[in-house]
């Protein structure tokens, strides 16, 4: 469904602009802990593995939201699914701030990534309704980049809190602006009169229109970039502190570049699909994804990391407006929310297990070579899939 009054127009770019903010909270909340698990390891005693976990289990039991979200999103519409989730983890992410030991962190990264896991499926059932073909992909890029406005404001200003106050002070930060971001949602963040959601018409329900080749295609792609980023920005912050020798300070800098070419990759991935390029923007972007996490254990001089850092940040979101922009096309459309749940519930066992498998690996061996190797070797699934994904063309 597509505005055309100039009154439904400035609507629906309000819509994006509040959604965009909204995932923007999101990401901090995901993209806060790397940031200060080294002190937070401290003061609770944390091996590596425990690190690696603590990111893990919120990655499961964000993918375990995900396909309830989407059935629920299609069901009754997006935008009270989405403005309630984001209460949820902004409450749950104050639980987090005060933990006093290990399970209490596990107990409430359990809840962060469950109740976080709500927020995607259900803005990804309200955008397609405001958009038209033409200007979805774009709208995309521009939804995408607020994750590299997150990591961007995230390692740019937590590290000084954290350095200031403490760790549970960066923590509580992020989780006071998510607040702040729910109250604007349920205010903002909703359907007009005139595109109210209606109840899916109920049709015999069939596998093959929800998970098609198409979508496992796209699923590959999210899976893949999800395994780097979370891989990456987890161990890149410890890497360039034993390794490069950084200060905490300067590590937030230089791993706040991926947030900005995030931003930037996501932006211009847009621009490129909406010319008709998705197939090339897809490919380049798992192409870094597999060269990029290796490079980086050879870029041990702090110029070198910041620039391997910053292709990490391009390839993990570059391929963003092509891929999900292409989910309202790849399954039925009564079925737009739940094939999205589908998608991230997949993609995030990637996201999961690259701290937890890179935590194990530096526990054993303390070797940084293998950790961000065994994060390229994930990516290849993506890459192999690229060659068979077929432009947008809903």
């Amino acid at each position: 469904m597509s505005m055309t009054s100039p009154e439904s127009s400035g609507r629906r770019w309000a819509i994006l602009g509040a959604s965009t903010f909204s995932f923007v909270i999101l990401m901090m909340n995901f993209s806060v802990y790397p940031v200060v698990a080294l002190e937070m390891a401290k003061e609770l005693l944390l091996s590596n593995t425990q690190v690696g976990f603590l990111m893990f289990i919120y990655g499961i039991f964000y993918a375990i939201a995900q396909i309830p979200a989407g059935a629920v999103a299609d069901r009754f519409g997006g935008s009270k699914l989405a403005s309630l989730s984001v209460t949820a983890f902004g409450c749950v992410g104050v639980l987090f701030a005060l933990s006093p030991n290990y399970s209490w962190a596990v107990l409430t990264r359990v809840l962060l990534g469950f109740s976080s896991g709500f927020f995607l499926p259900a803005t990804m059932r309200l955008l397609p309704r405001w958009f038209t073909t033409r200007e979805y992909d774009q709208a995309m890029g521009v939804f995408g980049a607020g994750q590299g406005l997150a990591l961007t404001l995230t390692f740019l200003s937590v590290p000084l809190v954290a350095l200031t106050l403490g760790w549970r002070a960066g923590l509580l930060s992020v989780s006071g602006l998510t607040l702040l971001c729910a109250v604007l949602s349920w205010s903002v963040v909703r359907e007009a009169r005139g595109a109210r959601h209606q109840p899916s018409e109920r049709v015999p329900f069939r596998l093959n229109r929800v998970i098609t080749k198409q979508l496992i295609i796209l699923t590959s792609f999210n899976f893949s970039t999800l395994a780097v980023f979370s891989g990456i920005v987890t161990w890149a912050p410890k890497f360039l502190t034993d390794l490069v020798h950084l200060p905490l300070i300067q590590v937030g800098y230089v791993t706040a570049i991926i947030g900005v070419m995030n931003m930037a990759g996501s932006y211009f991935g847009g621009l490129f699909s909406k010319k008709g390029h998705g197939a090339w923007v897809v490919a380049i972007s798992m192409i870094i994804c597999v060269v990029s996490p290796p490079l980086l254990f050879y870029a041990q001089a702090p110029l070198a990391a910041l620039a391997v850092i910053a292709l990490v940040g391009w390839g993990t979101m570059f391929y963003f407006a092509p891929t999900f922009g292409g989910i309202p096309s790849a399954v039925a459309p009564e079925y737009t929310g739940l094939g999205f749940g589908i998608l991230n519930t997949i993609s995030f066992v990637g996201s999961s297990i690259t701290p937890l498998i890179g935590g194990v690996i530096l526990d054993l061996t303390s070797r940084f070579d293998l950790a961000f190797l065994s994060i390229s070797t994930i990516a290849l699934f993506g890459l192999v899939c690229s060659s068979r994904f077929k432009t947008n063309n809903r």
